[in-house]
């Protein structure tokens, strides 16, 4: 485990993502003006499809992933 992820100001945690193969777990964020939980499902849905690809391709997990524009909102997601 990489640690606590700092605390980003206007942020909320919206979902937790766990490998279910390694454990590493990853918080999506949003900016607490434009929390919108379905958005978040189908991000959380993306990162968990990603770290099992990482682990097809025998890669490591990235400490950031990019999410892509489900909707104009801003969010990010980072390792915890």
């Amino acid at each position: 485990m990489r640690g606590t992820a700092e605390v980003v100001p206007n942020e909320t945690p919206m979902e937790t993502v766990v490998c279910g193969k390694c454990g590493q777990r990853y918080a999506i964020r949003m900016e607490a003006a434009s929390q919108d939980a379905e958005l978040s499902r189908k991000q959380a849905s993306f990162v968990a499809d990603q770290l099992v690809w990482d682990h097809i391709q025998e890669r490591k997990h990235q400490g950031t992933i990019e999410l892509p524009s489900f909707e104009k909102e801003r969010s990010s997601v980072v390792a915890i």
